[in-house]
């Protein structure tokens, strides 16, 4: 295998890997591994590329497929427990560092071509290397190719269907941060509403304020529903009145905002705006997202308003400092929110946005798209992926239910956790399914879409005592197809997902 011939790229390094645990870099050890052969290679599209890959093909008992898994953030790292999952079924899995060591923004500093691997190319060059392998040590090309992400995996999965059609049978694109571009424009947003002019170190609301403000948006519309069980169902129904949390005389702190604050919270959730015109840039995010509870990482706004290495910096600053500017001192403070954006729009999308409503190729080839996100996800706005997908459905002509789906997890901060019905895909972090079925396990039901032509009608999802399946099932959930939402019928357990159907919204 080291000797393989690969178009564009090559084999670094091809070993056996006994069955049992693996070592890896930087992560815990993964166990439980069949014996596979494990291939590390390099793909150099340009002569400024270095697009590291991984591919992992277990010996015994492949079962014709390839799965390729998404990557997080801007970073390089490689979700081998992931890997680990996909083999142990059978699954030939593959996997990237997207071109680059790290996971700052320093790689692409005046150098467009790393910014484009990590933009688009180093998923479509990983995933023929691995066919290519794949072919080569089984004899066999892959029956079926999959690919499955969230957050910048999201991102990776809808550039895969937009520029790279043919590339994968089945995509789950989980919170896709694809409308890159204009995301890192509503984290800016929100640093400068948040900071006095001028000061970059003392942000006027805190993480205890965003705490005080979700949980009066959880007592105000947990109920909307019917059923009081700690979860906004709908938050497009949630009206919270920040008023009501208006300090009184005399009134501690802790337990009110003051009128800086309350205007603060006002500016971020108009959402990025254009000074020119007052067209949005990029959607505020809903009510309730401001802080989700055992989200872990990413709890709260407080996250990505600021770079919690260096607070007082925006978050994702380089994305404009070094990557469209290649300005290390440019001020942000004085961002022209009309030309400015257009400029950087022209210079950043062409290479890391995946914005393209037109899926007709994909579609034309029989691939099957899965997008979710959950409600309080306090990164991407979940408004944002409902407005590319419904860009979606007006551009093909109206319903697009045969190829593509769009999934609202209520009570789901950013990709897994929360205090919702969270558990429901073995292919994403965190998450673990109620059973190994087509019904429960997201992963399971693209698959049965692909191969057997069954669509999902909806995904039954868990919530387990303390966040551990050993501990119990608390409640589930049906997650519904969009535009529908999971409607309690009055009568059986509200804690049983058979209670709860999915219906038009009202």
């Amino acid at each position: 295998m080291a000797e393989q011939h690969l178009p564009g790229a090559r084999v670094i390094e091809a070993t056996v890997v006994p069955a049992g645990e693996l070592a890896v870099p930087g992560q815990a050890a993964v166990g439980d591994l069949p014996t596979l052969c494990r291939i590390q290679g390099v793909a150099e599209p340009t002569d400024r590329s270095r697009i590291g890959f991984e591919v992992w093909m277990p010996l015994a008992a492949w079962n014709g497929r390839i799965h390729m898994v998404g990557n997080g953030g801007y970073s390089s790292s490689i979700r081998y427990n992931l890997m680990g999952n996909l083999v142990r079924r059978g699954d030939v899995a593959v996997a990237t560092d997207t071109g680059h060591v790290g996971d700052d923004l320093e790689f692409g500093f005046d150098n467009r071509e790393a910014i484009a691997d990590w933009g688009h190319r180093a998923v479509h060059e990983s995933i023929r290397a691995g066919k290519a392998l794949t072919q080569t040590y089984y004899g066999a090309a892959p029956r079926q190719s999959y690919f499955s992400g969230c957050s910048t995996g999201g991102h990776q999965g809808l550039t895969a269907a937009q520029r790279y059609p043919g590339d994968f049978d089945g995509i789950i694109a989980g919170a896709p941060g694809a409308n890159r571009t204009n995301l890192n424009f509503g984290f800016l947003w929100q640093f400068l509403q948040n900071h006095a002019p001028g000061d970059n170190l003392n942000p006027i609301l805190t993480r205890a304020d965003l705490q005080l403000v979700s949980r009066k948006a959880l007592r105000d519309c947990d109920g909307l529903d019917g059923v009081a069980d700690g979860i906004v169902v709908d938050p497009r129904r949630c009206t919270v009145d920040l008023a009501d949390l208006r300090c009184r005389p005399g009134e501690e702190a802790a337990t009110c905002l003051t009128d800086r604050k309350i205007s603060a919270l006002s500016g971020m959730r108009q959402g990025a705006r254009r000074a020119d015109t007052g067209e949005t840039i990029y959607p505020a995010w809903p009510v309730g997202s401001e802080y989700v509870e055992g989200q872990g990482l990413a709890e709260g706004w407080d996250v990505y308003w600021a770079n919690p290495r260096k607070p007082d910096e925006p978050q994702r600053i380089d994305y404009f400092r070094r990557w469209s500017l290649n300005d290390p001192e440019w001020n942000w403070w004085s961002f022209d929110w009309s030309t400015g954006v257009d400029r950087i729009r022209a210079a950043m999308a062409p290479l890391t946005d995946a914005v393209n409503p037109d899926l007709s190729a994909f579609r034309a080839r029989g691939g099957k798209l899965i997008l979710f996100i959950g409600w309080q996800d306090p990164v991407v706005s979940a408004y944002d992926t409902i407005d590319y997908f419904d860009r979606v459905i007006d551009t093909a002509g109206g319903d697009v239910s045969d190829f593509a789906q769009l999934y609202l997890v209520p009570g789901m901060g950013h990709c897994a956790l929360g205090g919702g019905a969270t558990n429901f895909s073995t292919s994403t972090r965190n998450s673990m399914p109620l059973v190994a079925d087509a019904d429960h396990d997201m992963s399971l039901a693209l698959e049965r879409w692909v191969e057997e032509g069954v669509a999902p009608r909806r995904i039954v999802a868990a919530r387990y005592r303390g966040s551990t399946p050993a501990s119990g099932v608390e409640l589930t959930r049906p997650l519904c197809p969009y535009p529908a939402v999971p409607v309690y019928d009055g009568r059986g357990d509200p804690a049983l997902a058979s209670s709860h159907q999915c219906r038009p919204p009202t």
